[in-house]
């Protein structure tokens, strides 16, 4: 009886091991990452509430509150996204967080700054929008994540009854042994039940070997099998369960990868800072290489603009026509196209940024040794090409806006304003290191009768062969500029009055050739010099200067150079 009793403790032991190793840890993971759901949810409902407060009232408090919620947000996503990896959850939990990222991108982020965009009502309902979109991912995967311990509830329920019953059927079966005799019961069960119990307590310590075969009772022996199979399945499941932690983790890694390369390139304005953060993304994602490809201008093509081999590639080194090839394919259809090596395609997979209804540009992205871009690897490339798409063309639109706000559309040239930023470093420079600079004002002598003889679309050729004769005449640490109507501009950095005047002699000369048509001269220039510290003590001193000299020289007769200091009136 002694012995039945110390089986069935045994036995008892191993039951309470089971479940402490095998039902518990699931649970408690599920637990912490619902908890870990409602913290992330109150982070966003402060934040939310603190912005609106901000746009109601203005009071920085509310902004700094908002901002005061974010860490408290990034801890809880962490949390969830590690401890919700169960497979039916991971879908959940990425939808939650890019609806999060949606609402934060083109809500929260934008109600810092006053007055909101598009006005106070329609920018609070796109809050409301976003945010109640938010709201609903959130609540399935609460409600999944708890259905998901409602199934882990009965699943260990199911198993616990199932190991009740087996201690049950064995007690009653040891009991009946042991009456049979002390001997009998020595020679049949004690010998065969300590082999099984060592072999029970090797299982409880993680050694996954079938027990050594038993001289015994059917029962024993059926005992024996059952701990075999038992032992067997546990190893299969443990190299199951290795592998899918591996594809967690791997699947972890790469959102978050994505997930800092989208705060990274969020408040970037800074084209190949863009374009550099997307493509080490996806070379993480992929674990191969990646090519990106630009939309040209004129919607032709697309020009290859990085090589993660490589590194940033050189305008025009390589080009790609709509619809040929795996990424002209991509680009004209705005879908992701395989390549095809049977047919001589690339053994790679392309990928469209795709902003609004228009594809600008495509992520290639080659085979690995681990095989096709495809699976959750590919999905993950679809969201980084998503992401990154918006901070790309945002990126674009702005540097095409600063060139527009700098440069002449006409000429070509810098204008006015860039000359006025230029010309305030330039003497800042000339004072620290104490070297001379200049200025050149120049304006085309009747230009007005030119273009009442020509017309005004031949005044605007002859501006832009004057700016080309100016800009092929340039050397280091000269520059020019269209100050306005036919007057030019031209900041030599590094040179005194007297280097500025043999330039612009040898301009003055230039204009005079290039603009002389047989026995008729289409026009000429005249120009003034100035130079620091000579003739003035400032940016705005040289200039007026330099034009004090410009108008002596027209007064002079035009198609000429004077200095600042040798004026004619």
């Amino acid at each position: 009886m002694s012995v039945a009793a110390l089986l069935i403790v045994l036995l008892v032991v191993f039951r309470l091991i089971w479940s402490a190793a095998v039902t518990t840890p699931t649970d408690t993971r599920l637990q912490q990452g619902l908890l870990a759901l409602e913290d992330s949810h109150q982070a966003m409902l402060d934040m939310d509430s603190a912005l609106r407060g901000y746009l109601a009232t203005g009071d920085q408090f509310f902004a700094d509150t908002a901002n005061g919620a974010a860490p408290a947000l990034a801890a809880a996503d962490t949390q969830m996204v590690n401890q919700l990896d169960e497979p039916q959850l991971r879908q959940d939990v990425l939808a939650l967080l890019l609806a999060q990222q949606r609402w934060r991108t083109e809500w929260a982020d934008p109600a810092r700054k006053l007055p909101p965009p598009g006005g106070a009502e329609a920018f609070l309902k796109q809050g409301k929008a976003l945010f109640d979109d938010y709201r609903a991912r959130k609540d399935g995967t609460r409600r999944d994540t708890l259905a998901a311990i409602s199934a882990a509830d009965r699943s260990s329920a199911v198993s616990q009854w199932a190991i009740g019953g087996l201690l049950a059927l064995i007690g009653a079966t040891t009991l009946v042994v042991a009456l049979r005799g002390r001997t009998r019961l020595q020679r049949h069960v004690v010998t065969p039940v300590d082999g099984l119990l060592a072999a029970v307590r090797g299982i409880g310590e993680g050694r996954l070997y079938p027990p050594e075969p038993v001289m015994g009772s059917a029962e024993l022996v059926a005992l024996r099998d059952g701990l075999a199979d038992m032992t067997v399945a546990l190893r299969r499941q443990r190299e199951e369960a290795g592998a899918q932690a591996e594809r967690l983790q791997s699947q972890t890694d790469r959102l978050r990868t994505i997930l800092i390369m989208a705060r990274e390139i969020a408040g970037s304005l800074n084209t190949r800072y863009v374009i550099d953060s997307t493509v080490q993304a996806a070379v993480a994602v992929t674990d191969g290489r990646v090519l990106l490809w630009l939309l040209e201008e004129d919607g032709t093509g697309l020009e290859l603009a990085y090589d993660s081999d490589r590194g940033a590639v050189a305008p025009l080194e390589a080009h790609c026509t709509l619809g040929v090839g795996v990424v002209g394919r991509s680009a004209r259809y705005g879908q992701i196209s395989r390549g095809d090596p049977d047919t001589g395609e690339d053994a790679a997979v392309a990928v469209p940024l795709v902003v609004g209804a228009r594809v600008i540009g495509i992520l290639e992205c080659y085979d690995s040794g681990e095989g096709e871009v495809e699976g959750q690897r590919l999905s993950a490339v679809e969201m980084l090409a998503t992401l990154s798409g918006s901070a790309l063309e945002a990126s674009r639109l702005h540097a095409a806006t600063e060139r527009l706000s700098q440069f002449d559309p006409l000429t070509q040239l810098a204008n006015r304003r860039r000359l006025n930023t230029d010309l305030e470093t330039a003497v800042a420079n000339a004072k620290r290191h104490g070297h001379p600079m200049s200025v050149i004002m120049l304006d085309l002598d009747h230009f007005k009768e030119l273009n009442d003889r020509y017309g005004h679309q031949q005044g605007d050729v002859v501006l832009q062969e004057v700016a080309s004769t100016l800009r092929g005449a340039m050397r280091d640490g000269e520059n020019a500029y269209r100050y306005g109507g036919e007057e030019f501009a031209i900041l030599v950095t590094q040179g005194g009055p007297e280097d500025a005047a043999q330039l612009a002699e040898r301009l003055r000369a230039r204009v005079e050739s290039d603009f002389r048509r047989g026995d008729k001269q289409l026009v000429t220039a005249s120009f003034g010099v100035a130079g620091l510290p000579e003739h003035a003590g400032d940016g705005d001193g040289l200039v007026s200067e330099a034009d004090r000299a410009l108008y002596s020289a027209k007064n002079s007769g035009r198609n000429r150079v004077h200095r600042a200091g040798l004026l004619v009136e």
